[in-house]
């Protein structure tokens, strides 16, 4: 549940997730199953073999029948330079054809060169050029609109992953995921030293010049058992440099809800070689020894109170942690010995 709730917290998560569910509406669903691409108009020599030999089986068939040159010569010019080849590959079972004659006579016509058919074909070279002419815009006008068909395509599925991460984002700057104002984040004044059982004094605070990297709010709330908040620390420019974060540490009593008596403000630095952990305790808790000495292994103990401030120190960060609202709940088990509300301020720093 932490590494879930850790990974949610990285800046980074959300729009890379919004990236891919972006792609994948953009390209698979509206490229691939509510606008494909959708090829119309095909010339002949842009279909597939088994259908160029078809289209020149009857391309000879109305040839045969109707002899009309100007016509031949169009389809001819629409299929392209390789007729030839394809023609010498027909034969008569493939066409349908009662004899080999009448591809014979078409290749002999047309392919050939003899004299007879260069005669009949010379008044004709004029038209022949203007078809060619005529087939080669035919041809570049499919192209084009295919051109224009894929691009409008990929056009609209830019658009919308655009408009989904921006929506995204949108909501993570507003929901404080992102931070916008780092580099104008107020100064605070850090209080350094704190004891476990003395209140800290205005006379061990030193004035730390750097700008906050980040600021937290957490609330911990009796009923909330699975209570376990973690936040990312970035620099300005959005490098990671660790992680903070509160936890349950320990109860008290039986039954549900669970009564929190102790928790836990730990501190990541990826420049360190630890985690740094302060357990805020009750004054219950506090006050007794096996209990104390039992969370004394997860880190330094104290008895929280409403208002009180402490730091904790890593490699590089520093953390301060203010006690915002503290309220006990009221309930047979003894006074003062587990939270019925409790927030904490956290501010990071760079360290000096």
């Amino acid at each position: 549940m932490n590494t879930v709730r850790k990974a949610y917290d990285k800046p980074m998560f959300w729009p890379i997730v919004t990236f891919i569910l972006g792609l994948v509406l953009g390209l698979v669903v509206l490229g691939w199953w509510l606008w494909p691409v959708e090829w119309v108009d095909a010339a002949p020599s842009q279909m597939q073999n088994e259908y160029k030999r078809d289209y020149l089986c009857m391309v000879i068939d109305s040839y045969v029948r109707n002899h009309d040159e100007d016509l031949v010569n169009k389809r001819l010019s629409a299929f392209g330079e390789d007729a030839e080849a394809y023609v010498n590959t027909l034969t008569p079972e493939l066409c349908k054809f009662t004899s080999v004659e009448e591809i014979a006579s078409f290749k002999a016509l047309k392919f050939t060169g003899s004299t007879s058919v260069t005669t009949s074909a010379t008044p004709n070279t004029a038209t022949d050029s203007t078809l060619t002419q005529q087939a080669a815009e035919l041809n570049k006008e499919q192209t084009d609109g295919t051109k224009k068909s894929s691009f409008g395509t990929i056009l609209l599925g830019l658009l919308v992953v655009l408009i989904v991460g921006g929506a995204a984002f949108f909501i993570l700057v507003k929901r404080g995921k992102i931070n916008l104002n780092k580099q104008n984040a107020p100064k605070r004044e850090i209080h350094k030293g704190f004891e476990e059982d003395v209140p800290l004094s205005t006379d061990t605070a030193q004035t730390n010049q750097e700008p906050v990297l980040a600021q937290f709010m957490t609330t911990y709330r009796l009923g909330d058992d699975l209570y376990d908040d973690s936040f990312s620390i970035d620099s300005p420019a959005g490098e990671f440099l660790g992680e903070c974060g509160v936890s349950i540490a320990e109860t008290i009593g039986v039954g549900d809800p669970k009564k929190v008596t102790a928790l836990e403000v730990w501190l990541f630095d990826k420049n360190d070689i630890q985690t740094i952990t302060k357990v805020l305790m009750s004054e219950h808790a506090f006050n007794d020894a096996a209990t104390r000495q039992r969370l004394a292994a997860k880190g330094e103990t104290i008895s929280v109170e409403p208002g009180q401030r402490f730091v904790m120190e890593t490699a590089t960060l520093q953390l301060e942690a203010r006690v915002v609202d503290m309220v006990y709940a009221r309930d047979a088990l003894p006074e003062n010995s587990h939270f019925s509300r409790l927030t904490l301020e956290i501010s990071i720093w760079n360290k000096m």
